[in-house]
């Protein structure tokens, strides 16, 4: 992954200058306390302007709808403190110029508002893209007091720069470095030409980025005259390389929208099957004590023996050997019938804690089985859409606290074409479910994987029309092997069968089915 260095910052700066001066804050949202989003208004045309301050990717673009929606962001309701800050001071303003310290990752927004005594007052948002370091600072900048800032750092926090309210806002330590621009050639070839002492001897040159302008250079002439184009932003080729497109506001936008995407998704992906995993230890726990009836059952023949033999038995024996050699311990104080009536009072406790037990034991398999399912459909997931699916399902369960009301969401299924049929793939139980509860009819194929967890696969057949051939009930049937665990297998069992021979039992689990007149196809 690829750091936004202090080049595609400046060029970020250069390249959306006219849109940025005197673009109006329209609103100001934070989804989180890493990230806000400026949207902004300028020339007829309105542009979210999105600020990332997370260590891992720290960065600033501009984001579409899409991308928005692709990064899951969930802005709020009640906004945070610093959000509120910014609202307060910035929102409904103009941003009156942009600038860039030299050398530095940090972009500053220029602001001008009245305050409370309606004297006009100079702001400044400051955008630290310093990776572990990184943050959003606003100040006066006349005075340099901080007003508030995405991260406060207290002394006990660092020792080099404190950052909080009230103080006054300084730059970071500066690094000793070298500008390629004021560098003549012949100190240039004291260096070494690797990408990492270039990196570390010269300003505004990243290791990835140098490794591109190295590799498109034919010699140390040609490569110092590249170096100077690219950080004098002459030439830009090098730059968009980097963020891999040929729109460098797009590629920007399109790069770091898959890298967070990638980590919230490997996040949730992480914490739904940690909580699946947990889950699936604790039923495994019950299932390793299979209960016992045999205690119960003893107490019920001693009671039994006694009555078949109570003319045996005289008030006061303190033990009986019946004809079968069992030894029955009495007590000596009570009547032989009420010796009997104590043994059967043990055996209902004892069937009454078997039969507790028991119900333990059959529900935490059934759990088992079905959080295994889960977590099958969990692995075989590969977007955000299906992983928010499933954490609505294991919400249905009780698994995760509901923290907020779910909007109905359309479902969409994977959809094939195959010799004219319509074939449709559910890959977790939410999609299991609409597939067979809502778009399917009574002569559609069902087909699933025989005693395994796997995708449900429907054919969809048209009123009148005659059931699939063999080649497409085979296609369908590749289609469940590869979303089952049985995917690398050289053989596997599938089974289906028509729609209208499908039940859904009372109280059964979201995308649980019960079928008959089933058939079985190897594949």
């Amino acid at each position: 992954m690829h750091s936004f260095d202090s080049l595609s910052l400046k060029n970020f700066v250069k390249i959306n200058y006219d849109f940025l001066k005197n673009s109006s804050i329209q609103k100001v949202q934070q989804p989180s306390r890493k990230e806000i989003i400026l949207n902004l208004r300028s020339n007829g045309e309105s542009r979210k302007l999105y600020i990332n301050i997370n260590p891992k990717y720290p960065h600033i673009c501009f984001i579409n709808e899409k991308t928005f929606y692709m990064r899951a962001l969930e802005i709020p309701k009640s906004p945070p403190m610093f959000c509120m800050q910014l609202r307060k001071y910035i929102e409904g303003t103009r941003i009156k110029e942009i600038t860039i310290p030299d050398y530095e990752r940090i972009l500053e927004l220029h602001f001008e508002v009245y305050d409370e005594i309606g004297q006009l007052v100079s702001l400044c948002l400051a955008v630290e893209i310093m990776g572990k370091h990184s943050n959003i600072i606003l100040y006066d900048f006349r005075s340099k007091n901080i007003l508030g800032s995405a991260h406060n750092i207290s002394p006990e926090k660092s020792s080099i720069r404190e950052i909080y309210g009230g103080i006054p806002y300084v730059y970071p330590p500066k690094q000793i470095k070298t500008d390629i621009l004021k560098t003549s050639y012949g100190a240039f070839c004291q260096i070494q030409k690797d990408a990492k002492s270039l990196s570390t001897h010269y300003y505004m040159l990243c290791e990835p980025l140098l490794k591109i302008i190295i590799n498109n250079s034919f010699n140390d002439e040609n490569l110092f005259e590249n170096l100077q184009k690219t950080v004098s932003l002459q030439d830009t080729k090098a730059l968009l390389e980097l963020w891999q497109g040929d729109d460098f506001n797009v590629a920007l936008d399109e790069y770091f929208a898959n890298v967070v995407f990638k980590d919230i998704f490997t996040q949730k992906l992480t914490a739904l099957r940690k909580l699946l995993k947990n889950e699936i230890i604790k039923c495994t726990k019950i299932i390793s004590n299979q209960p016992d009836e045999s205690k119960a059952y003893y107490y019920k023949q001693k009671g039994d023996l006694i009555f078949q033999y109570i003319y045996l038995i005289k008030q006061g024996d303190k033990t009986f050997f019946s004809p079968e050699g069992i030894e029955i311990e009495l007590d000596d104080t009570l009547t032989p019938s009420q010796n009997a009536q104590n043994y059967y009072k043990l055996y209902a406790k004892a069937k009454g804690a078997y039969d507790y037990q028991k119900q333990k034991y059959n529900q935490a398999k059934n759990k088992k089985t079905y959080y295994e399912e889960i977590l099958f459909s969990l692995e075989n997931s590969n977007s955000y859409v299906e992983l928010d699916e499933i954490a609505s399902e294991l919400e249905i369960c009780g698994l995760i606290k509901e923290k907020k009301p779910r909007k109905s969401e359309k479902i969409e299924l994977e959809k094939f074409y195959f010799e004219g049929y319509e074939i449709f793939l559910g890959k977790n139980n939410k999609q299991n479910d609409y597939l067979v509860s809502k778009i399917s009819s009574a002569e559609d194929i069902w087909l699933h994987a025989y005693n395994c967890p796997s995708s449900h696969v429907l054919i969809s057949v048209k009123k009148g029309e005659n059931d699939p051939p063999a080649s497409v009930i085979e296609f369908a049937a590749n289609l469940v092997k590869q979303n089952s665990p049985m995917k690398n297998s050289k053989k596997a069992s599938i089974i289906y069968t028509k729609r209208k021979n499908l039940k859904k039992p009372p109280g059964g689990v979201l995308g649980y089915v019960i079928y008959k007149n089933e058939k079985e196809v190897v594949i």
